[in-house]
């Protein structure tokens, strides 16, 4: 694991200390890619490594990019932003980048990455806009942090990634989240579902 942030300068990207990172080197981690640990000024090779993730600006389909994760497309963001949302996924490996909600104020919204959901649900089951709530679980055993995300029926249909369940955990104890499916994608045997969630202070409905 690393951790990525945004400086007035650029972006900053270095790995967790080698204490840390010493269990995941014994299993033969050296890096991700194109950011093998070690390597000097880790954060301008990063700056350059993660845009390739994005596709250019300039493209005709660049505004179908935002649109996928439900952001405005008049608007302007920030490549880190961009990369946050996003994840920085290639189908070609496992590296994604995951938003902390580190300074984030409520209401926003925000397009969740579901983890987890091929082993609880049949995506083909799945609808847009069917709604979706979330609930603590502080009984689980591998993370007593865990936010499941379940269906109208209680059918579980995956978990909030674990380094993002302690800020939503907060925000349910102190206001409210509406949530619906938003987009079903990837492939079969690795679906990827994305939940659209309206975190507010107080109850109220998703906006059109």
């Amino acid at each position: 694991m690393a951790e990525l942030e945004q400086k007035e300068d650029g972006v900053s990207f270095a790995y967790l200390n080698e204490e840390a990172l010493q269990p995941a080197r014994e299993a033969g981690f050296s890096g991700y890619p194109g950011l093998p640990v070690g390597s000097d000024n880790l954060s301008r090779i990063a700056s350059d490594v993660l845009m390739r993730r994005l596709p250019p600006r300039g493209r005709s389909d660049f505004s179908d990019l935002l649109t996928r994760f439900g952001l405005p497309a008049d608007r302007s963001y920030s490549d880190l932003s961009l990369l946050a949302y996003t994840g920085a996924r290639l189908t070609s490996d496992s590296f994604s980048i995951c938003e902390t909600f580190d300074g984030f104020d409520t209401p926003f919204t925000y397009v969740f990455d579901v983890a987890g959901n091929r082993h609880y649900v049949d995506y083909n089951e799945l609808e847009r806009s069917e709604p979706v709530v979330f609930e603590r679980e502080p009984d689980n055993e591998v993370d007593p942090n865990a936010i499941r995300l379940a269906r109208g029926d209680g059918e579980t249909v995956g978990y909030i990634n674990r380094l993002q369940a302690p800020a939503v955990g907060q925000w349910l104890d102190g206001g409210s989240i509406m949530a619906e499916v938003f987009r079903v994608n990837g492939r079969a045997q690795y679906p990827r579902l994305f939940v659209r969630a309206e975190v507010s202070s107080k109850v109220g409905s998703i906006a059109a």
